[in-house]
């Protein structure tokens, strides 16, 4: 295993409507480390604010200057409108970022069913 692939990780962010889940994977799948709002005890509609999700990225930015990792692959999954806040916190920190995937669930009720033609 060469050295570049133990300093980099896979960031799992996923937004509930309720609740925002973190967890930082090596590239294997391990899970390093997690957290979530409500883990910080704060209840009810105050997990999804700006602030809170601001103490979680400060967190998980703690744990990867310690463990001494530089570059980082974003999953980001899930409908929310703090996805670019997260974006723009990641991008001003001493982190490199590899990738960026967007997981968004959207329904879109299946296919088309074609017109019928009468003749």
């Amino acid at each position: 295993m060469n050295g570049n692939n133990l300093k980099s990780v896979r960031l799992n962010i996923l937004f509930t409507s309720n609740n925002i889940l973190c967890t930082v994977t090596n590239i294997k799948g391990e899970v390093l480390f997690w957290t979530s709002t409500g883990s910080k005890k704060t209840r009810g509609t105050k997990k999804v604010t700006l602030t809170a999700i601001i103490t979680i990225l400060r967190l998980i930015l703690e744990y990867l200057h310690q463990s001494k990792i530089k570059y980082i692959h974003l999953n980001l999954k899930g409908l929310d409108k703090n996805k670019k806040v997260v974006l723009k916190y990641f991008k001003q920190s001493f982190l490199s970022i590899l990738s960026i995937t967007n997981n968004s669930m959207l329904s879109h009720n299946g296919c088309k069913s074609l017109k019928k033609r009468y003749i």
